[in-house]
């Protein structure tokens, strides 16, 4: 398909406004899309002034003159005629020569035609072009770049399908929003689809198009001005003086110089011939006192010798998100010598990125009779949560939190209780874990002091914080959390899933439904279990069949993490028709009074109400969550068939932004207004109870008077722009009000608006 017009609805509509006065001009660096939304605009001559014809007079407008050589007066006379009347559209009007550009402003002046005309912003136009926009003549507006949502619609429309964001952040970084050099790139890119989601792996694309283009850029540049743009392409920010033939080409931060696009940078590495670029390296290698940046200048250039620098360099990339650079620097380490310690910053890697085996292997091989407590802590973490070996995992540990965490994932959360004390913020986080998914969690989280340079110690503990929000009911809070560790780990692999996943999980809750799916199958996780319960759960929600996707998850069922396998439990629910009965049941006899609550609400929302009610009434005395006293009065109003009660459920749901929950609740009530208000958050869902507010279909003639009534306008308006009578009008709106069980025009905006179409 062609490249979609996106994005500039409003630049778009000023323009047409124009067209129907005296014209605009509409500036912005190149590239910006400023031919490509003048494209889209009617007009009777299209001109498009270039370099080559800015030096004959009038020589854009040769297609207008008259073939024999008449003087100027003539040609100019023959010119203005030709364009009186008319919509002239000018592209680069800056490139117009002296006669064409003193003609233009002549028609723009005497309004003998409109004209609409793209100007490339910094550029020196003819005087009586620049005249237009100082006298006023004609209105000017900078196009903007792109912003980052109309890059991923963009890209989203060009690919079919959702691309997922870490790509859609790439590229829009990448282009700074400019709509040409984004086309460029998407044409050049090596696209891959995994489970319809779009992403881009490796380095940014750059087609030969794209290079020539930035290269023009740099062509002018002086050899000893090309060696500052070389190293700030290998180094940036730098510290280095530049002179003014550098100008547009760098910018200044207060680090430093840097370059003034990312992809003169990509460029410049790529086109540097490899002993300069070697030579470039070394050199920056010497002069820089970051030690991340120098290590990774030594590793590029052949020079990395020193495994003391290196393991300092691999702890300061996995302390900052850096992965898979934290790998290479791992295992450079390890072949200079770097012994034990590169062997146990390589298989604490491996954990991040889900390859637990390798990571035991690697254990293995360098295990020493006094390996320092954390050393064990995360080879047993590993051996017990990744890999399932409980009792190899116990006999590695004395440390009575580190055996808790164990024995929390196995479920054995009596014993958690009888090792741990709340008197320790340590040891009270593991104690919240044990306290959300009985019920008994009262607050506040403990605030534990933990460097953010131990990995995956502080990463597990932002992970419980949010857990135990979740479960406790604390939506907000939980998202929030969720939201700023996904947004910190964007380069991680399995920490980016794990969050992806996370997030999925909230957005299901709130009834985001779409949101949810797509972050699932943006996600790409080694063990994909929890992923794929929380996919089977979101499309069954959604009115799919979703038994594919949880035979799947039940092939991949862990052999610990107990606490967290309600999940499955809500995938066979809404997925495989299990008995949400049988799943709080199971979820009881292992203590986890919070998760029974959960699973009877499931009950409730599917019809059985009366079978539930009694023992949601016991959890909602007993426990401390904040939605069990919710499960319970939503039992009890359909127990008693009470419509202004199941309105209040609506509200104190809505209120903790469970929003499909609140939006059945409303179903329930029989409150169109409030379920029409309500459904607008909530993304695609078909759920039983949502099926019971399933309106009578309005005819095609009774929507359209609906929704421009639904819009504020009269009866008397509606009629004049339908050209029928009031009569008429006000006959459908009668009977669209009975269908939909409203009597007011503000409870048909709520049913009708334009989100809920």
């Amino acid at each position: 398909m062609g490249w979609p017009f996106v994005g500039r609805d409003a630049e778009l509509a000023a323009v047409r406004r124009a067209v129907r006065g005296a014209g605009m001009i509409v500036a912005g660096p190149a590239g910006v899309g400023k031919t490509r939304l003048l494209d889209e605009v009617a007009c009777d001559v299209r001109l498009r002034a270039t370099s080559a014809m800015s030096a004959i007079p009038l020589g854009v407008m040769a297609p207008f003159l008259p073939s024999v050589d008449p003087s100027p007066l003539a040609m100019l006379t023959a010119a203005r005629t030709a364009f009186a009347g008319r919509v002239v559209v000018v592209d680069d009007v800056h490139l117009l020569d002296d006669a064409s550009a003193g003609l233009l402003h002549m028609l723009v002046q005497h309004r003998e035609a409109v004209v609409v005309a793209t100007l490339r912003s910094g550029e020196l136009a003819p005087d009586p072009v620049v005249a237009l926009w100082k006298d006023e003549l004609l209105p000017r507006i900078e196009l903007e770049p792109l912003g980052r949502s109309a890059v991923v619609e963009v890209l989203e429309t060009v690919l079919g399908g959702p691309v997922d964001s870490a790509t859609a952040d790439r590229l829009w970084t990448a282009s700074a929003g400019n709509m040409l050099l984004l086309r460029e790139m998407h044409f050049a890119a090596q696209w891959t689809s995994h489970g319809g989601v779009w992403s881009l792996d490796g380095p940014l694309p750059l087609s030969p198009r794209l290079v020539e283009l930035i290269e023009a850029h740099l062509a002018a540049v002086p050899a000893d001005e090309r060696r500052v743009l070389e190293l700030l392409a290998f180094g940036e920010p730098l510290d280095l003086a530049a002179s003014e033939a550098l100008d547009g080409l760098v910018t200044v931060s207060d680090d430093g110089l840097r370059l003034a696009h990312p992809l003169y940078g990509e460029v410049l590495r790529a086109q540097c011939p490899p002993l300069r670029k070697r030579n470039h390296q070394r050199y920056l290698a010497s002069v820089l006192d970051d030690p991340l940046r120098v290590a990774v200048l030594r590793l590029d250039s052949g020079t990395a010798d020193d495994p003391a620098e290196l393991l300092r360099a691999g702890r300061l990339a996995t302390a900052t998100g850096g992965v898979a650079l934290a790998e290479r620097l791992a295992r450079a380490a390890w072949a200079v010598g770097g012994g034990v310690e590169a062997g146990r910053l390589l298989a604490e890697v491996l954990i991040f990125t889900d390859r637990g085996e390798e990571a035991e292997e690697v254990f293995a091989m360098v295990a020493t009779d006094d390996d320092p407590i954390e050393v064990r802590t995360m080879r047993a973490l590993n051996l017990g949560w990744g890999l399932g070996r409980s009792e190899e995992a116990a006999a590695l540990l004395e440390d009575h939190v580190a055996q808790s965490v164990l024995l929390f994932d196995a479920g054995k959360y009596d014993e958690v209780r009888a090792l741990l004390s709340y008197d320790s913020p340590d040891e009270a986080a593991i104690l919240a874990l044990a306290d959300a998914v009985q019920g008994r969690y009262v607050g506040p989280f403990p605030v534990i002091s933990l460097d953010p340079s131990v990995g995956l110690g502080f990463e597990t503990t932002v992970f419980a914080e949010v857990f135990v929000y979740s479960m406790h009911g604390d939506l907000a809070n939980a998202e929030h959390l969720a939201v700023q560790a996904h947004r910190e780990k964007a380069e991680w692999d399995s920490m980016r899933t794990l969050w992806t996943v996370s997030l999925a999980g909230l957005a299901r809750a709130g009834g985001r439904l779409l949101e949810a799916r797509r972050l699932l199958r943006e996600a790409r996780p080694v063990r994909p279990f929890v992923q794929l319960c929380e996919l089977a759960h979101v499309e069954a929600l959604l009115g799919n069949d979703a038994r594919s996707v949880l035979a799947e998850a039940e092939k991949l069922v862990p052999k610990g993490q107990r606490p967290y396998q309600f999940g499955l439990w809500l995938a066979r629910i809404w997925a495989g028709g299990a008995s949400p009965f049988e799943a709080a049941a199971d979820a009881r006899a292992h203590g986890e009074f919070a998760v029974e609550a959960l699973l009877l609400h499931e009950a409730v929302r599917l019809g059985h109400a009366a079978d539930a009610v009694e023992r949601l009434g016991e959890l909602a005395s007993s426990n401390t969550g904040l939605l069990e006293p919710v499960f319970f009065a939503h039992a009890d109003a359909l127990v008693r068939n009470d419509s202004d009660a199941l309105m209040e459920v609506a509200a104190r749901f809505e209120e903790g932004g469970y929003m499909l929950l609140a939006a059945e609740a409303a179903a329930e009530s029989g409150n169109r207004a409030l379920f029409g208000r309500l459904m607008g958050y909530c993304e695609g869902a078909r759920t039983p109870a949502l099926a019971l507010m399933t309106a009578t279909p309005l005819t095609r003639r009774e929507r359209e008077i609906a929704v421009l009534a639904a819009r504020g306008l009269t009866n008397k308006e509606i009629a004049s722009s339908l050209v029928i009578s009031a009569r008429t009008v006000d006959n459908h709106l009668s009977n669209a009000y009975a269908k939909l069980g409203i009597a007011t025009r503000g409870e048909l905006a709520l049913i009708l608006s334009d989100d809920n179409r």
